[in-house]
């Protein structure tokens, strides 16, 4: 598995402005109340963003062992990969909730009367997105096996297999 690229985070980002954005305009247009997303959602985000890594710290722990210490434990293939893509999947929903956020929070930014609360609660929302793209980023890094001695960003050489 490849690692999250800042290319595709951006992009999920951006798209979650424009649909929110365009949303909110939309159903303001045809009378109905704007979106606005409750103070849960952004508690919520920063609470699995936080969690994440602390799923991942085990994995770390045995990754980045000292080999003058005591011999290193062995990695549950299972549980590594259960948190791998926890942490991928957080990190790509974070980017694009904060970009929903973003985008709730410039339609209502340029409104003629801005109301603080929903302003408040859809940046709580973007917030909770950068928190829990930040904790699945450096979990997703945490699972990463480093080069052993040799290796070039761990490479295999051609026939090692």
């Amino acid at each position: 598995m490849t690692t999250t690229r800042a290319t595709t985070l951006l992009g999920l980002f951006l798209l979650g402005v424009a649909v929110l954005f365009v949303t909110e305009a939309t159903l303001v247009r045809i009378g109905e109340p704007q979106f606005i997303p409750p103070i849960t959602l952004g508690v919520a985000l920063v609470f699995i963003g936080v969690i994440l890594p602390v799923l991942a710290w085990p994995i770390r722990k045995i990754t980045h062992h000292k080999p003058e210490h005591s011999a290193p434990q062995p990695i549950n293939p299972f549980y590594a990969t259960r948190v791998v893509l926890l942490a991928k999947a957080g990190a790509l929903t974070g980017a694009l909730l904060s970009g929903a956020g973003i985008g709730i929070v410039v339609f209502v930014a340029t409104r003629t009367v801005v109301t603080p609360g929903p302003l408040f609660l859809a940046l709580a929302t973007a917030v909770g997105g950068v928190l829990l793209m930040a904790g699945g980023l450096i979990a997703e890094k945490w699972c990463q096996i480093p080069p052993q001695s040799g290796d070039e960003a761990g490479v295999l050489e051609p026939g090692a297999a």
